[in-house]
């Protein structure tokens, strides 16, 4: 079916470019003038191009990006590349951060995901096509991409009925170049060094572009080239203080016999040193035989490596018995802020965790004109695998005395008395090893036509077509725990070292106690040798074929078939817009593996399907289809010259992701426990309201307020029911993923910038920027009837950049806000020596923090610039609490980033 499919993609899109050629051979004639920009997606409202996405510049960058929303057919913001390899930003996460209504998540100290109004289902292209890394989700890893390679990045909050579905919050396009974009022979390179400053090490980045274009005999030809290499060693101290479990008077638990107390479920501390790579290349060829006829040939590579070691001490208290005349309380409250516990076990791991993902693509695209009549046609191929590793071994000891004291900041701890460092106090615990391997791609085609109308209200009539077929599996995974029966850790001298961190959390957390010198598990030895770990640990090397690896397995295949109509108008030019619909049918087919059971009968003839003993799986197949129509309405008034009214109303969908969709049961029956996916599941679809008043008065200055509403139906949340019974015992709880109630996001985006040109001499290359939004949600959670705000959905943010640009000097500080959040709810338990289980359910917030960058860079002569860029300035501190602020929960440092380097212009 696979292959059939994949044929007729080829043969449609390979029918179209020859009928083309043909179809122009009458029209060989002198090719566009080079300044003509390269087809992009943001196209404005009559259907053009925008203006050119190179630019030199910070002034340059944000006229540019205000051109390309001022223009748009949509409600659209653009971050344009300041010269060629030079987002504002690092990081094309950290330069997303700079829109309106896009929230950030870090992951060690750099972004990582994002959110377009609160909503993190963001459907991401490349050029316009489709982009994935593989694994159990649907997104692109953005992290995966060094921002050297990128020209341009638009994010559209509204949609268009063109546009791929996919994004509930919106959709993010990345926009890498192409030959045609230059005016001829362009040679551009960089070379620089990062600097971390707490793990004090400096790695290399470097980047390269050629291109260039003829006119031959046969048309005109453009070819480029670019590829980018970035390196980046960090550091993470990472301080979790655990859950405020509930201590119960007249329960084993009972600290207070008067009263129910929270107290803190002890602190896990983890160190982390890693080191990433980020390896992207793109090749492009166009060519155009005569004016009205181009085809484009585009390649895509990204490899990004993460090789990270964790140090980590894991100090449970919640099955502990307390020191009486210890505990003392955050004031008035029930919270504990310091206790001490007899006989504290305490676990030492030693942790190897690394990640690759390999990301290609390859696509064709033909676009043909002929007087009113445009027709495009576009085929993509992309391939992804994601590889993660996951090994630890632990240490565990037993400390006589340990004190935690939660009111400081960071909370710390204490082993008054006790050599941790002693290796002879502990033994061998377990070795875990965890890991994923998914693999993915992609098939897709598209057929795009417009006729232009000459008169009328009725400027343009769209219509297209496209055809996907996607596949994703999760293959040879490994789910392996094993426990030495030796545990005598002198016995295996190669495999533990003593520590070689004395500084955790030093600077933020100077003066305050922690365990910083406990020993730990070499992590080399769990990356480069896990086979002799386990041979020289006398345990079974891990099965491929046992029971939990094919219960984590699963693959999935995805047709998807779109069409859609799309009508322009314009009313004198007075009001312009579009209006359209876009249909969508999905056909699924999941496959995965469950336990296998058998039917027993009862002495009273009722049949029941228990567990298979030993246990077997079984593979299950389920299908799904489903169709959805999705319209949209973007209508612009241009009330003046400068000022323009936007008015929109869509409907978006997201689909479930696919591990979600996995019907895979897994049942765990010492912890009563099961879980499975739900192949059942529909998409997420949002019913939209938006408008935007924008007002530009200057070539680079500008002042906007939008507003936004967003009912969202079908939040995907995994629930946990207690109390099921499988195979006759009860007390089973069972999660799953299920569609919840409706939700809803509401808010106003305001954003400002301008250069002041108007004051005197060298003050008039200063600039600002500034943006605000507030965003207010509600919506169901994974607890049963309990509504709250959207998890990383800050109600407050702000960015705001001065800027200086003048006499080939250009500076950016940027500071960026956002307000405390909810990160998660956590609902979990605990079970005291002698007692009953006791649960809790506890809200997870992060306090409102601030992240402040900058840059400089001086042009030395015409072809040579320096640059210096410094992120994390301000060392900031990101905390977490439990419900609130007495009940302190997670807190992270990260390091500094310094970076020297030079471009190059030719």
């Amino acid at each position: 079916m696979r292959n059939t499919s994949q044929i007729r993609c080829g043969v449609a899109i390979s029918a179209m470019i020859i009928g083309l050629t043909a179809g122009t051979a009458h029209a060989q004639s002198t090719a566009t003038p080079a300044s003509q920009p390269a087809d992009a997606s943001a196209q404005t409202a009559d259907g053009s191009p925008p203006a050119d996405i190179v630019v030199t510049g910070v002034r340059a960058s944000l006229q540019s990006a205000q051109n390309i929303k001022r223009n748009a057919s949509s409600i659209v913001d653009s971050i344009v590349a300041e010269d060629i390899g030079k987002l504002p930003d690092n990081n094309a996460t950290e330069a997303l951060q700079r829109i309106t209504g896009v929230q950030v998540s870090r992951d060690v100290g750099e972004g990582g995901s994002i959110a377009i109004r609160g909503l993190p289902q963001v459907e991401t292209t490349m050029n316009g096509r489709e982009t994935f890394t593989a694994g159990g989700g649907r997104t692109f890893n953005l992290e995966d991409l060094p921002a050297e390679l990128i020209g341009r990045i638009d994010v559209y909050k509204t949609p268009t009925a063109d546009l791929i579905e996919g994004g509930l919050g919106g959709t993010v396009d990345v926009r890498t170049r192409l030959p045609f974009d230059f005016s001829g022979s362009t040679i551009s390179a960089t070379l620089g060094n990062n600097y971390a400053d707490r793990i004090k090490k400096s790695e290399p980045m470097a980047s390269l572009l050629v291109s260039d274009r003829w006119q031959t005999g046969i048309g005109e030809i453009g070819v480029l080239a670019a590829i980018s290499y970035q390196e980046r060693s960090y550091r993470q101290d990472l301080d979790s203080t655990g859950a405020p479990t509930p201590r119960i008077p007249g329960k084993a638990s009972e600290i207070d016999p008067t009263r129910t107390v929270f107290a803190p479920n002890g602190n896990y501390q983890v160190l982390i040193n890693g080191n990433r790579q980020r390896l992207g290349a793109n090749a492009a060829l166009q060519w155009r035989p005569a004016s009205n006829l181009e085809f484009s040939l585009e390649g895509q590579y990204q490899r990004f490596r993460t090789n990270q070691q964790q140090y980590s001490a894991n100090i449970p208290t919640a099955g502990s018995a307390y020191i009486p005349g210890t505990v003392s309380y955050f004031g008035s409250t029930n919270d504990v802020s310091q206790a001490s516990f007899s006989n504290q076990i305490i676990t030492a791991g030693g942790t190897e965790r690394d990640l690759l993902d390999v990301n290609k693509q390859i696509a064709l695209k033909g676009k043909w004109t002929s007087g009113n009549f445009t027709l495009t046609g576009d085929g993509a191929y992309t391939k992804s695998k994601s590889d993660l590793w996951y090994t630890e071994l632990d240490l565990v000891t037993h400390a006589p005395v340990y004190t935690q004291y939660a009111a400081t900041n960071p909370p710390s701890s204490s082993t008054p008395g006790f050599d941790l460092a002693n290796l002879s106090n502990y033994t061998v615990g377990g070795l875990t090893r965890n890991e994923n391997h998914y693999v993915g791609h992609e098939w897709a085609g598209r057929l795009d036509g417009e006729y232009k109308f000459d008169s009328g209200f009725l400027s343009a009539i769209d219509v297209g077509f496209r055809f996907s077929d996607r596949a994703v599996a999760q293959q040879n995974p490994v789910r392996f725990v094993g426990q030495t029966k030796a545990t005598n850790p002198s016995l295996y001298p190669s495999l533990f070292t003593a520590n070689q961190f004395g500084d955790f959390y030093s600077g933020v957390g100077s003066g305050l106690d922690f365990q910083r010198n406990y020993p730990y598990a070499l992590p080399a030895n769990l990356k480069n040798n896990f086979g002799g770990v386990v041979s020289a640990l006398g345990l079974a090397a891990p099965d491929p074929n046992s029971i939990s690896n094919q219960l984590a397995g699963f693959a999935a295949d995805e047709k998807s078939y779109a069409g859609y109509v799309m009508a322009k108008f314009n009313f004198n030019d007075v009001v312009d817009g579009n209006i359209g619909v876009r249909w969508v049918r999905t056909e699924d087919s999941i496959n995965g593996f469950q336990l296998r059971r058998h039917a027993v009968k009862d002495a009273n003839g009722v049949t029941t399907y228990v567990l298979d003993s030993p246990q077997a799986v079984d593979p299950v197949i389920v299908d799904n289809a489903y169709n959805k129509w999705l319209p949209s309405a973007n209508v612009r008034i241009h009330l003046t010259q400068k000022l323009q009214l936007r008015l929109a109303a869509s409907e978006t969908l997201t689909r479930p992701d696919f591990s979600q969709l996995s019907p895979a049961v897994t049942v765990v029956p010492g912890q009563l426990a099961a879980s499975s996916g739900n192949p059942n599941l529909s998409p997420i679809t949002s019913t939209n309201a938006d408008a935007s008043l924008e007002w530009y008065f200057g070539k680079s200055s500008s002042l906007y307020v939008a507003g936004f509403y967003k009912r969202v139906k079908g939040f995907i949340f995994t629930r946990s029911t207690p109390g099921q019974t499988i195979d006759g015992v009860t007390g089973y709880t069972v999660s799953l993923p299920v569609n919840s109630d409706p939700g809803t996001v509401k808010g106003v985006e305001v954003g400002y910038q301008q250069f002041f040109d108007f004051l005197p001499g060298a003050l008039s290359g200063l600039g600002l920027q500034a943006n605000y939004t507030y965003a207010d949600s509600k919506a169901p959670s994974s607890l049963v009837g309990f509504t709250a705000p959207l998890t990383q959905l800050s109600k407050n943010s702000f960015n705001v950049a001065a800027i200086y640009e003048k006499h080939g000097v250009s500076a950016r500080v940027a500071y960026n806000y956002r307000s405390s959040y909810l990160s998660s709810i956590l609902a979990g338990g605990y079970t005291p020596p002698g007692g009953s289980t006791v649960s809790y359910v506890f809200p997870v917030y992060t306090k409102g923090y601030g992240w402040l960058d900058g840059s400089v860079s001086v042009d030395v002569g015409k072809h040579f610039t320096l640059t210096f860029d410094a992120q994390n300035i301000l060392r900031t501190q990101i905390q977490q609490y439990y419900a609130v602020a007495t009940q302190p929960g997670q807190f992270t440092i990260d390091d500094r980033q310094f970076m020297i380097g030079v471009r190059i212009k030719y």
